[in-house]
């Protein structure tokens, strides 16, 4: 049974789908992609102003939240386009690119610890592998593949566990140390998605875990708390600073607090606008014949 859902005319699920924000998507051809999302193994698609999707189960209300279907993104776009005549011009180009509002706050923290030094293929795999060691087997049609691993089934495995993975520069040890502070009720991540925690305090309970610096836990707040003030900086909006704001040598921390200045609750928009600018710019550039 294929269920859809109702998108505005300038909606892009692939940019939505593979510009790394959320890891566990993959091609699976005639313009359908399979997804574990919050335990639920789907397959979707867009047709025009529809979302298409197959699954067990109604997930409308899901799909709604993690797309941000039910904000307006109108304003947002109009908000960031006053602000910055640059940012306009990424609003023109990409106005089909969401900022996703993850369900598991948990798989996007392991998520990003596995980012720091990693590409997107390479944090694609790690997430994967973690989900294919230890998760919990889902089915669709012929479809097999696994839900992310519960903090619970982390600790079980145990870092000796995780360290078979590969997943390189003490990952398995950072991924560990987040899930027992997050078990023992020193980390409550959907305790920080709350609306009246603000997203400085929640950065600074993110960092005090060993293996989330800023910019993961600028990632987090963003993707997975709802703190659109959060301006992640990695390698791309690194270079897109530098390149639309030239004469801004600022390090990252001094970055992301210029981003919030400037853009307020926005800044996480205009941050993957900056994102996604820059990459397409590099990809375009590495195809070039």
């Amino acid at each position: 049974m294929i269920r859809t859902l109702h998108v505005d005319r300038s909606f892009d699920l692939g940019r939505c789908l593979y510009l790394a924000q959320d890891f566990r998507w993959r091609d699976c051809g005639d313009g359908w992609h399979s997804g574990v999302l919050s335990e639920n193994l789907l397959h979707i698609r867009q047709n025009g102003q529809r979302l298409e999707y197959r699954a067990d189960s109604d997930l409308s209300e899901l799909l709604t939240s993690y797309f941000r279907l039910d904000e307006d993104i109108s304003t947002v776009h109009e908000r960031l386009s006053s602000i910055d005549d640059r940012i306009s011009c990424l609003v023109k180009k990409y106005p089909g690119l969401r900022v996703l509002r993850q369900p598991d706050p948990w798989e996007c923290t392991v998520a990003y610890i596995c980012s720091a030094n990693a590409n997107i293929a390479k944090i694609t795999g790690s997430v994967e592998a973690i989900a294919d060691a230890l998760g919990r087997e889902l089915k669709l049609g012929d479809e097999v593949r696994r839900a992310f691993p519960t903090v619970e089934e982390i600790l079980c495995a145990g870092e000796d566990r995780l360290e078979k993975l590969s997943l390189g520069l003490d990952r398995h040890k950072k991924i560990v140390s987040a899930a027992e502070r997050i078990h023992s009720g020193q980390l409550d991540l959907h305790c920080l998605a709350r609306p009246s925690v603000t997203y400085g305090e929640a950065k600074i309970r993110l960092t005090a875990c060993y293996g989330i610096g800023p910019k993961v836990a600028d990632c987090i707040a963003l993707f997975a708390l709802g703190k659109t003030q959060a301006f992640p900086v990695d390698t791309w909006v690194r270079k897109a600073v530098q390149q639309y704001f030239p004469g801004l040598e600022l390090y990252d921390e001094a970055i992301s607090q210029w981003a919030q200045d400037r853009f307020g609750e926005y800044a996480g928009y205009a941050n993957q606008f900056l994102f996604t600018g820059q990459y397409m710019q590099d990809l375009e550039q590495r195809t070039k014949p």
